[in-house]
């Protein structure tokens, strides 16, 4: 193998992420050049609103994935929150490495130990439904505002007295070298983070197996698992940023904790379950959680988004 070329967002973090994993690649590969490939993704270029308003789907992957395919990289390295559920024809995951922190954490212009501890009707920056709905639930005042741009920028609204508080993944942020600016961090069982969140995709093109062999010896075998459980959730829900949904899941001594939570977006309706099983039973579990959510209002919060999306 000639080279290695790692596609990746152009964003501070996804070169951060993409570094890692180069450095990682160096080490089980020495001899093989590495280098990074940017590529600009409408995500990336279009910050106007709140994402789940979007009709992308792949909306900070597909133009990354669209270079693996016609030859521009050869690996690609995601935020595997951002990756769709359905795999794209040509392309494997071949690596999900360890996983980082899975929670959701709050940079805020004032010292806080809580959220009851932001001030009355405080402004918020998040562009994820998922965090406004669980944020409503917990401080219906709160006025949540759409934030997008880099990490660094976010914060710096922050600093700025544009906004109050952001709500950012705890990943991200340690990725960065920025945990010092973490003001809380929320707990994931209580503030349920997005499927997948804290961890990396990287994809191979399925006709280079050697390269896939390669990427293959970053996988975690324990993220892998909790990943693709809190995934297949999505899946079945046909979900994406769309939906406010959270999925988290750990293991603990051989056995699976399943988190998720499905809110309307008046926050006026939710389904919140937890669920655990032995490992080897993580899929079934998940399908039957599934159901179960549907089954105890999910379907009726799924219409109801889908019709307040089409008005």
């Amino acid at each position: 193998m000639k080279q290695i070329r790692i596609a990746t967002r152009g964003s501070q973090l996804a070169l951060a992420q993409a570094n890692m994993t180069m450095k990682k690649l160096s080490e089980i590969a020495p001899d093989i050049p590495i280098s990074i490939v940017k590529i600009s993704t409408k995500g990336d270029r279009d910050k106007s609103d709140f994402l789940y308003k979007s009709t992308s789907v792949g909306f900070f992957t597909s133009e990354v994935e669209r270079a693996l395919l016609e030859g521009e990289g050869d690996v690609a390295v995601h935020s595997l929150k951002d990756l769709p559920t359905a795999i794209t024809k040509g392309l494997v995951v071949s690596a999900i490495p360890a996983r980082e922190q899975v929670c959701d954490a709050i940079v805020a212009a004032k010292d806080i130990s809580s959220i009851q501890d932001l001030p009355k009707n405080a402004v918020v920056g998040t562009s994820s439904l998922r965090r406004i709905t669980q944020l409503k639930q917990m401080r219906p005042d709160l006025d949540c505002q759409p934030l997008r741009g880099n990490i660094e920028t976010r914060i710096k609204k922050v600093r700025e007295g544009q906004v109050d508080a952001i709500v950012i993944a705890q990943a991200g942020l340690n990725r960065l070298s920025l945990s010092d600016e973490i003001s809380l961090i929320l707990p994931p069982e209580e503030f349920i983070p997005a499927p997948g969140q804290g961890a990396l995709g990287i994809q191979t093109r399925a006709d280079n197996p050697e390269l896939c062999t390669i990427v293959a010896k970053l996988d975690d075998a324990t993220a892998r698992l909790t990943t693709e459980t809190e995934r297949h959730i999505l899946a079945e829900l046909h979900g994406g940023c769309s939906i406010p949904l959270g999925v988290y899941s750990h293991i603990e001594d051989g056995i699976i904790y399943i988190h998720a939570i499905l809110c309307n977006l008046t926050v006026t309706k939710r389904v919140k379950k937890t669920v655990s099983c032995p490992v080897e039973n993580a899929l079934e579990t998940a399908e039957k959680l599934t159901q179960e959510i549907l089954e105890q209002g999910g379907r009726e919060i799924l219409e109801e988004i889908r019709c307040q999306k089409e008005e």
